[in-house]
């Protein structure tokens, strides 16, 4: 129906109305309605609101199995792998990307079931399941990277390189966290799977820098890695506080499709 004749039938239906008896029954009825709705509503209002952190047992009891099951899994394969390179630590940073691919299918569900929409519309704006999921994925990713340097330590029989190799696990973890989350906030959707696949590609990109510039990964380095631990660092926290700020103002929040 066109705008013209849209409006026209609703002037129409308006005269019918205006020009009906006014049944005292029926305004007393619509009356009461009306006033136990909005009872309804004050009732409501006064309901305690969820707490973050009762938030975020809700969203480990959904999506806590998915997080975790898909970082032991990635896990279990980085330490077979590992096994395979015994005693080599610059190798660690080509399969930290792994651990962020991991988290992509958590992060972006809602892009991939079509409820973002949805999520956007809520009290959080998005920006408050965001948030929950990252503290998940952020403590099982610490977990992991625990068990995988232990790992490294026994294969090596020595704990004297402990401190590059925690550099190279934070490292490209914080580059890929960063980009994903700088994605999450100005990307589209079409661009989900660009990125998973530079997140993969950057495991041959460390790779090829542990071949090219092996004096990187010599003890005498180890300032080139604090830097850029601290720059990444920087970003990660800036896109974390941008979620937090989010939050609070209500704001759209994540890839609306």
């Amino acid at each position: 129906m066109k705008d013209k004749e849209l409006g026209k039938f609703l002037q129409q239906s308006l005269q019918k109305s205006l020009q009906q008896e006014i049944q005292p029954e029926r305004l007393e009825e619509t009356i009461r309605r009306c006033r136990e709705i909005m009872g309804k509503q004050n009732t409501s209002a006064k309901e305690p609101k969820m707490g973050f952190f009762q938030y975020l047992s809700e969203v480990f009891r959904f999506e806590g199995m998915l997080i975790f099951g898909l970082q032991a899994v990635t896990l279990f394969l980085v330490c077979l792998m590992i096994s395979t390179v015994a005693g080599v630590p610059k190798n660690i940073p080509v399969f930290m990307p792994l651990f962020v691919l991991a988290v992509m299918p958590a992060i972006f569900k809602s892009q991939f079931y079509g409820m973002s929409e949805i999520e956007a519309a809520t009290r959080a704006s998005g920006s408050q399941i965001i948030l929950a999921k990252l503290i998940l994925a952020g403590s099982a990713n610490l977990v992991c990277m625990t068990v995988l340097l232990c790992f490294e330590v026994s294969l090596q029989n020595s704990s004297g390189e402990m401190g590059q190799m925690i550099l190279y696990c934070l490292v490209p973890y914080l580059v890929c966290m960063s980009a994903m989350l700088r994605l999450t906030r100005l990307g589209k959707k079409e661009s989900i799977p660009a990125y998973g696949a530079a997140t993969l590609g950057s495991c041959a990109g460390w790779g090829l820098s542990a071949k090219i510039l092996p004096w990187l990964y010599e003890t005498s380095a180890m300032g080139i890695w604090i830097i850029a631990f601290l720059v990444f660092t920087v970003f990660f926290v800036k896109e974390v506080y941008f979620i937090i700020e989010t939050r609070k103002e209500g704001k759209i929040y994540g890839i609306i499709a």
